[in-house]
């Protein structure tokens, strides 16, 4: 077993050296065949050497560097993983150009580790199993000892190297994050002040919302209420047949002066709201759990309770068609889909019952 390992490890490894001398050509097709050919022949490397190492610890070789049964095959495994990913990153790393390399990596690989790295356990492992050297011998011992160091040295390095790379991957991640967040902070600000009494308040009741960056919010708010009749504007859109929703928006934190002219408004604008959920339920060849958040029940809700309730509209009887509306029957295809927005709104119907 030990002997079939070895020359199919090695077989292997040479044709490791075949794929990597002289310099392969990495560019178009060959690049892929170049890739695919060091994936299998690393695969086959590994499983071959298993068998090696198997039998090198039957042979003894790591009792004498830990005597503990358990502790010696633990390090057996260990300078077997070890091994096996120095040899093949030799190989994939040898004609890599990275200047991210940590620099024990870039050296190992520029001084050909491929080429004189694994004959320090081939040529030891060939003594033991094929001209019966003593593993305890003083040139057996000292070859192992050297390859077992250099496999250990260099997966302690990948190591570092991986740790290093991914801790520059999210600091360049969190870093554009940034970059982005800020970007869009400002160009939110930028549309906000952008905006006219020419234009639809529409534009920026998005950014009215309660969960926006305060100066975002603040600078929407201030821009809003600074228009002639902004008022009269968010009623406008409450009563029309589409966008009523980005009112809610608005709404949903930020107090009105004349609360009583809202609250038909609202009531008719949840009827639309029932009557659009109707249609779409009907219609729809995509429906979806998030189909009807876009609508914004949750901040017309919140709305209801902080600022419209206890003004003398009843809100119920119109939020109860919305909730019947949300049992329509949907196409055949979507029995069973459950929209997200309906635990909200009874939880709302049940805290409110007259």
């Amino acid at each position: 077993m030990a002997k079939i390992s070895f020359f199919i490890s090695l077989g292997f490894y040479v044709c490791l050296l075949l794929l990597n001398y002289p310099r392969p050509n990495l560019g178009g097709d060959s690049a892929m065949g170049y890739g695919l050919g060091l994936a299998f022949l690393g695969l086959g490397f590994a499983i071959g050497s298993i068998g090696l190492f198997v039998g090198l610890t039957k042979a003894g070789v790591f009792s004498h560097f830990v005597k503990d049964r358990f502790l010696g095959n633990f390090l057996a495994v260990s300078v077997w993983l070890s091994f096996v990913l120095t040899v093949f990153f030799s190989a994939a790393l040898r004609w890599e150009n990275n200047p991210e390399m940590v620099t024990f990596l870039e050296w190992f690989v520029k001084v050909e580790s491929l080429i004189w790295f694994p004959p320090l356990v081939f040529i030891p492992a060939f003594l033991v199993f094929f001209l019966g050297n003593d593993v305890s011998s003083l040139f057996v011992k000292s070859f192992f000892s050297v390859g077992f160091l250099f496999s250990m040295l260099f997966a302690l390095g990948l190591l570092i190297e991986w740790v290093s790379f991914q801790n520059k991957q999210q600091k360049e991640f969190t870093e554009n994050a940034q970059i982005q967040d800020q970007d869009q902070h400002d160009r939110n600000l930028q549309t906000i002040e952008a905006s006219d009494s020419s234009q639809s308040v529409i534009l920026i009741l998005p950014f009215s919302g309660r969960f926006h960056e305060e100066d975002i919010k603040a600078a929407a708010v201030a821009k809003i209420k600074s228009r002639p009749d902004w008022e009269s504007e968010l009623i406008g859109i409450l009563v029309s047949d589409y966008y009523y929703n980005e009112v809610y928006t608005f709404l949903d934190g930020n107090p009105v002066d004349h609360p009583n002219l809202f609250t038909e408004p609202i009531r008719l604008s949840i009827l639309k709201m029932a009557e659009d959920i109707r249609n779409a339920i009907t219609d729809s060849n995509n429906l979806q759990e998030w189909q009807f958040e876009y609508l914004g029940i949750e901040r017309l809700l919140r709305a209801i309770d902080e600022q419209f309730s206890g003004l003398g509209t009843d809100f119920r009887p119109a939020l109860l068609e919305v909730r019947k509306a949300l049992d329509t029957a949907p196409p055949e295809r979507f029995k069973g889909v459950k929209y997200s927005i309906t635990p909200v709104l009874d939880q709302w119907l049940k805290n409110n019952p007259h």
